[in-house]
Order: structure tokens, then C-alpha cells, then sequence
């Protein structure tokens, strides 16, 4: 299994460029971030590439899809955001659909699907794969509106293009739904990236409910050619939670 680091969880407070290094040298192949607009991109490209890491994945600007008259606004973030990621040589970007807005859920998911459409051809033209994220509401993201990945998995296959894939975060959907493997054996084409945290807390992997060496060990098996996003809150040194993930896959 490899590994992406996000450092703007893993590394919360330290610089970028700091944590971009410390990653390299403890030996993960690429990291992540949320925000790229409030950073030294030009800083955060040399460091990448002086330590031969991939930035794996960063947002887009954060408009809701859900929002009615929001299309054009999501549209010029997204391109701001892809020309940022080219600057990154980086091949994903995240998306979030925004917070339910009280209408009836077959409008909000048509608003989705329609962006995502005119989006499809500005990201398959720079090879670019945009990641649609379902997050719970139930502890870290109240009134957010996409927390079912199996709703996430039918607007994807809705907008029908091999440049969006959902995000599958192991721990949001542990709170939102459970029973991940299932859905994964039933989904996993349409997955184009993944997030781990432990559950609750969302701290180290091996701390919690969920069994990682058996989730990592059946992704395998599935044939998942991708990385592991690690996206979680420290409890202890960032050194020592890293050394036990060997075992972990």
C-alpha cells in the first residue's frame, strides 16, 4: 500500500515546504493539501521536486454545487484551481458539494450532476480527475449535503465521465454509513482516491474501531492501484504513529 501524507492535517502548523521534507525523508512518495490559495506554490513545486514527492491531491475553491446560480462561480474556481495544480504537477483535485440548502434533494442533486457535466471536459482536457468528497454530518460536518457514498456513486456514474470519481474517506463514511467494504466491492471503479483516519477521533489508524490491516489488506486484493490519503489529527509524535504502518499494509 502507499501512502499520501496530507499535511495540512498530519502537520497542522508546520510550514509546507518543512513537512513536505519531513515526509520525503521518513519515506512517503507524496503528499496532499487543503487550501493551495494561501500558500508559496512556487516554494511548495521546488521542495516537491528536490525531494521527488508527488503532490497527490488539493481542493478546488470551495463553492457549493448545491447552491442554485452557483455553476459559473464553481467553474471559474475549478479553473483556477486546475491552473494551480498544473503548477504542481499535480493530477487531483477535491471538490465538496456544500451544505444541504433545504429544497427538495432531487433539485440540489441536479444542480451536482449539471455542474459536474460542464466541468467533465475542462478536467478531461488537462487530465485532471476531480474527486467529489461525501463528509458526515454527524460529528465534523453538520448540515453538509453529500454523506452517503452510495449517493455520491450514482452522481458520478450520472455525470458519466472518467474525470470525476468520488473520494472515499474510510473514516467519514465509518460515521455515516458503515459496512465500507461492501459498498467498495460494489463501487470501487468508481473511486479515485482515499482517506484514512482512525475512528472516533480521528487520530492514528491503529486507534479505533476500524481494522486498517484488514480494510488495506482486502483493497489489495480488489485490485485498488491508488494511494492511501492520510488525513488524521496526531495524538502522539508524527514519527511514531508513521512507524507503525507497516503493519498496517
Amino acid at each position: 500500500m502507499k501512502y499520501s501524507i496530507c499535511i495540512d492535517a498530519v502537520y497542522a502548523g508546520v510550514n509546507p515546504t518543512q513537512a513536505i521534507r519531513e515526509s520525503a525523508r521518513m519515506g512517503f512518495p507524496a503528499v496532499e493539501f487543503w487550501s493551495w490559495w494561501d500558500k508559496d506554490l512556487q516554494k511548495i513545486n521546488e521542495a516537491a521536486q528536490e525531494m521527488r514527492v508527488e503532490i497527490a491531491a488539493c481542493c478546488t475553491r470551495l463553492v457549493p454545487l448545491t447552491g442554485q446560480g452557483k455553476e459559473t462561480d464553481f467553474l471559474q474556481g475549478l479553473q483556477e484551481s486546475m491552473k494551480a495544480a498544473k503548477s504542481l504537477r499535480c493530477k487531483r483535485l477535491i471538490a465538496q458539494t456544500g451544505n444541504d440548502t433545504g429544497e427538495p434533494a432531487e433539485v440540489q442533486e441536479g444542480r451536482i450532476v449539471h455542474t459536474l457535466r460542464q466541468a467533465a471536459p475542462l478536467l478531461e482536457s488537462e487530465g485532471i480527475t476531480l474527486l467529489l468528497e461525501p463528509l458526515n454530518d454527524r460529528i465534523d460536518h453538520p448540515g453538509y449535503f453529500l454523506t452517503s457514498s452510495e449517493r455520491g456513486f450514482r452522481l458520478i456514474q450520472e455525470v458519466d465521465s472518467p474525470a470525476v470519481r468520488l473520494l472515499f474517506d474510510l473514516y467519514h463514511q465509518q460515521i455515516s454509513e458503515g459496512d465500507l467494504l461492501r459498498r467498495l466491492e460494489r463501487n470501487l471503479e468508481w473511486v479515485g482516491h482515499f482517506h484514512a483516519a482512525g475512528n472516533p477521533g480521528r487520530h492514528e489508524l491503529d486507534r479505533g474501531e476500524l481494522n486498517y490491516p484488514w480494510i488495506f489488506q482486502r483493497l489489495q486484493k480488489m485490485g485498488y492501484p491508488g494511494l492511501i490519503g492520510l488525513e488524521y489529527h496526531p495524538e502522539e509524535p508524527v514519527g511514531e504513529g508513521f512507524k507503525r504502518l507497516p503493519e498496517l499494509g
